[in-house]
């Protein structure tokens, strides 16, 4: 059967959840959870859901907080397994404080020559750990950089999967941003695409992108695909001037922790 794009980035994100996380297959779902990382969003989440029809949508949600209760954690985000839901899961997740996100899915169709960034190096990120951590400070939080700070050490445990390759972007000598291809069978996903704020304007993100490319195109991956969410115009436009073209939509219900 010929995997669809939506199918690809939903597998390659349920490989990339248990990077970090534990894993429990409930009645409903897939509870992943880390308890190294209980305030990431990222890491605890109830994915692969499938509801067929209305009636059961509370016991899927009750089933849901009871185990991320029992390990004395919240859980951030719900996930459809099918990257759909229904009016009646929208609406009843809605209800409990859920905020439904939007994703386009996007495959590469073309190879598309990107022009060389003058004076950005595209480095591996195992050999730049330092490097690759300023990247987040660079995006922390009003509170002090405590959230960078979980995000970056999330990302430096990624970085044990072999599969999971990260690069940094630097300029004149400072770290300039990230990306990551991530290999997941034959699909390649670009990822995690990053640009520090003082070097907006220095073609940091074509030089990530085109060395993503590049690696992408050496390993000879024969889905090579992105996800965008839908209220970031500026970013799909980017990756469709770099040869992807949008192919379905992926839909997640995403609420924050009660203070």
């Amino acid at each position: 059967m010929e995997r669809t794009t939506v199918g690809s980035l939903l597998r390659s994100t349920q490989a990339h959840h248990s990077q970090l996380c534990e894993k429990r297959t409930l009645e409903y779902g897939i509870a992943y959870f880390s308890e190294r990382f209980p305030d990431l969003p990222e890491a605890n989440q109830f994915r692969e859901v499938v509801v067929d029809n209305p009636a059961p949508i509370a016991s899927a949600y009750d089933e849901a907080e009871a185990c991320f209760g029992s390990l004395g954690l919240f859980c951030y985000t719900w996930a459809p397994a099918v990257g759909e839901a229904s009016p009646e899961l929208s609406a009843f997740l809605a209800a409990k404080g859920f905020r439904q996100r939007g994703y386009v899915a996007m495959t590469l169709t073309e190879w598309v020559t990107l022009e060389p960034a003058e004076g950005v190096r595209v480095l591996p990120a195992r050999a730049m750990r330092a490097a690759l951590r300023d990247t987040f400070v660079d995006r922390s939080d009003a509170s002090g950089g405590g959230a960078a700070d979980r995000l970056a050490e999330a990302c430096d445990e990624r970085l044990n999967d072999p599969q999971y390759d990260m690069f940094v972007a630097v300029v004149d000598g400072k770290p300039a941003g990230r990306c990551a291809l991530y290999q997941v069978g034959d699909i390649a996903r670009l990822m995690d695409l990053e640009v520090c704020d003082a070097f907006a304007d220095r073609g940091v993100q074509r030089a990530l992108t085109a060395h993503g490319l590049a690696m992408a195109k050496r390993l000879t991956m024969r889905n090579i695909c992105a996800q965008v969410e839908e209220a970031d115009a500026v970013r799909r436009e980017w990756f469709e001037r770099a040869g992807f073209v949008a192919d379905g939509r992926i839909v997640e219900f995403h609420r924050a922790a009660p203070r």
